[in-house]
Formats: structure tokens, sequence, C-alpha cells
């Protein structure tokens, strides 16, 4: 899901009921807090997004719990680590944004790292951090 024009609360909202994540509390409710774990999350949805469009993987199967596709597994561990290097996030709000604990983004980071070794998968990740550089950021446009 790309955010386009939609500000990020209602981008996150658009996500929990596209993806059936559970309730979002009014807009008028969110603390200053909250507001950043939804932009956060839309972020993460975003690139979970380039992410699918770059692997050809689904990212219904991306965003999975399950551990049982590995292909699914690299590419929630790119997406990721894409979030490290692009927008130099802490390891434990990565773990939050993209629903996973702390250390398992520290796993995905240094395994990511280590394919980096690959020249050919090197070059590859170089394109989608560029990408995600080169992304505008959400409006401030409530639709």
């Amino acid at each position: 899901m790309t955010i386009g024009i939609f500000s990020a609360a209602r981008a996150a909202r658009a996500a929990v009921a596209v993806r059936g994540e559970g309730a979002v509390p009014s807009v008028e409710r969110l603390t200053g807090q909250d507001m950043q774990a939804l932009k956060d999350r839309a972020k993460a949805l975003f690139i979970i997004d380039v992410v699918s469009h770059a692997t050809g993987i689904p990212a219904a199967e991306i965003l999975s719990s399950s551990r049982n596709h590995a292909g699914a597994a690299r590419a929630r561990q790119v997406a990721m680590y894409l979030a490290y290097i692009t927008y130099q996030w802490p390891l434990a709000r990565i773990g939050a944004a993209f629903k996973r604990d702390r250390t398992t983004a520290g796993h995905a980071c240094r395994l990511i790292e280590d394919l980096r070794d690959d020249r050919r998968f090197d070059l590859e990740l170089d394109k989608l951090e560029a990408c995600l550089k080169n992304a505008p950021e959400p409006l401030a446009i409530v639709c």
C-alpha cells in the first residue's frame, strides 16, 4: 500500500482495515507516540510494497508471521534492513513497525549486511535504497 496523498493516520487506518490488524483509536485520541507508531507502520508497509515489487513475493506473504516460506522471510529481512539503512531507525523501532521483536530486526540486519558481499545482491539493494530515499514524504492532506 502506498501512502500517496493520505495523511499518515489515514494511511495507517486503511492499512489496518485492509490487513485486518485490529481497531485503531480515533485520531483525536492518539498521542504523539501513537501517531509516530502509525507513521512508522505506514513507512514499513511502503517498504514492504517496494520489496514485494522488486522480488515478486506478495506483500501478504512478507507480512505473514509464518516462517515456512524462505523467500518471504528473506524479503522481510531485506525490508527491515532497508528501514535500518534508509531511515536510520533503531532496531526497537524497526521491530515495532514490522510487528517483530528488536532481536529479530537485528538478526535480519546482520544477515543482509553479510549478504552484501555478493556484488549483484549489493547492487540490487543499492537500487532499492535509492528508490526509498527518493520517495516523497506523505502529504499532510486529509482526504
